[in-house]
């Protein structure tokens, strides 16, 4: 399952366990994934905004909300979730936005045929501009012609 994040991290930022979509994520949110310390992949809240912190004594929560990954240059990521604090552990767990990103998708479709209907109609344009084109450069064709008969005094007999 890779829409649910889960990871086991130490409080020094070791990363203890992870399922397949924290490993994606991983892999997404960092040039260079690599296992052991991930602290710096935490862009908001920041590791050390929470690692100090301890967790709910009802829940165990520690923080809930937006949890935004990121590492270097690679691309930021942002899921719903939770981080817990146990004993010597925090657990991530967290979520895409599937109803956001199928949203995003049914969007892009929309614009994507919408701007498939604008190119047809560039073209559709650009072969009326062309055979207006045509129509004024014949039409100057016989201007010329009718300017030179009038100038040589010539009568000119259009079929």
């Amino acid at each position: 399952m890779e829409a649910i994040v889960v990871a086991v991290v130490s409080r020094d930022g070791e990363l203890k366990d992870a399922n397949r979509g924290f490993l994606l994520l991983m892999t997404k949110a960092s040039p260079n994934p690599r296992p052991g310390d991930i602290r710096d992949l935490f862009v908001s809240p920041r590791f050390a905004d929470f690692s100090d912190r301890n967790a709910d004594p009802f829940e165990g929560t520690i923080y809930r909300g937006l949890i935004t990954f990121g590492r270097g240059g690679a691309r930021v990521m942002s899921l719903r979730g939770a981080i817990y604090g146990f004993e010597d552990d925090f657990v991530l767990i967290a979520e895409h936005d599937i109803v956001g990103v199928e949203t995003l998708r049914a969007t892009l479709a929309e614009l994507q045929d919408s701007l498939a209907e604008k190119q047809r109609r560039i073209v559709h344009l650009e072969h009326q501009m062309a055979r207006l084109q045509e129509l004024s450069d014949a039409a100057m064709r016989d201007r010329d012609t009718l300017l030179d008969a009038l100038a040589r005094g010539q009568t000119v007999h259009r079929d």
